[in-house]
């Protein structure tokens, strides 16, 4: 798929990246024979962030000789509101999260924004349908805001996404499906992929959420290695012009590295980090609806990359 295809469904395919981390553990955790009916529970922390993530964007400058500049920063958590091994009817779990992220973008020159502060808030609802063989059937909705402070009215969206996983075998499982976003998105329906790989005992090549890495387990504890990535965001702003869109779009590549700090017998808590470099950027204003041309549109030279987290979604 298109690089371009790719970035726009971004807000899709993050909405659905979080629940896909945990599915295949929440599958292979949870007793689900001989439930009947609606049960509900809490995360053993309770309502508490399970995810946290910082990146960081060095500032950059305009390609062909552009008046302009750019640098981002972007916090991210998540909140569970419903652990999927005790949520749910029967055979069918129900996760219910919240997600938040706020981006910092700064701007000079020629790339004029009227506020540098972004806001995604987005409440993920999904279920996930184990089915013969180790397969499942995950779906959801996840209703979002995506705008700055003065164009909430016009940032708001509900994304879907429905997707099959087969477990092919103990070292290779992949997901298919379909994601939507009608108002950020350029297409209506878009496609979803997602494989895991364990080509040999040390090695897990992974694609999800449009980044794919390749880890190699150096220990029981630290895995490391290197990954392709699509970030950025897009958000409704206030412009001179009224609301618009602003979307901006970046290609990364680097290294990464796991570290599994909990202790034995307990669920995965693992800290990541990335540094790495942008190979290409690119901002843009759009019409009201993201399916329209683009009126202004900036290209950016490499930047430094660096991200780090911590995750208890396990």
């Amino acid at each position: 798929m298109r690089m371009r295809a790719l970035s726009k469904a971004m807000m899709v395919a993050l909405a659905a990246a979080g629940v896909q981390s945990v599915t295949a553990q929440v599958t292979e955790d949870a007793d689900l024979a001989g439930l009947q009916g609606w049960r509900y529970g809490l995360p053993d922390s309770g309502v508490a962030p399970s995810y946290a993530r910082f990146e960081w964007f060095t500032r950059m400058g305009e390609r062909h000789r552009g008046g302009s500049e750019l640098s981002m920063q972007s916090y991210a958590l998540c909140v569970p509101f419903s652990d999927p091994r005790k949520t749910g009817w029967g055979k069918t779990m129900l996760n219910m999260q919240f997600d938040a992220k706020v981006s910092v973008i700064n701007t000079g020159g020629t790339l004029d924004l009227h506020n540098d502060v972004f806001y995604n808030f987005a409440l993920p609802i999904t279920f996930i349908t184990p089915v013969e063989n180790g397969n499942r059937w995950t779906y959801g909705l996840a209703p979002e805001l995506a705008a700055d402070c003065e164009a909430t009215a016009k940032g708001f969206d509900v994304a879907a996404y429905a997707f099959y996983t087969v477990k092919h075998s103990d070292t290779f499982s992949y997901s298919l499906g379909l994601a939507s976003s009608p108002r950020f998105a350029e297409f209506f329906v878009l496609p979803m992929v997602r494989f895991e790989w364990q080509p040999c005992e040390d090695w897990r090549v992974k694609l999800n959420g449009y980044q794919l890495e390749a880890m190699y387990r150096a220990t029981e504890r630290l895995s490391f290695g290197p990954f392709v990535a699509a970030r950025g965001g897009v958000w409704a702003v206030e412009t001179d012009r009224g609301d618009r869109i602003f979307r901006v779009r970046s290609l990364v590549v680097g290294g990464s590295f796991e570290y599994d700090f909990s202790q034995p017998g307990r669920t995965k808590r693992i800290i990541t980090a990335s540094v790495g470099s942008t190979v290409t950027t690119n901002a843009q204003f759009l019409e009201r609806n993201a399916r329209k041309d683009a009126y202004s549109s900036h290209h950016y030279r490499p930047a430094l990359y660096v991200s780090a987290g911590v995750d208890f979604r396990f």
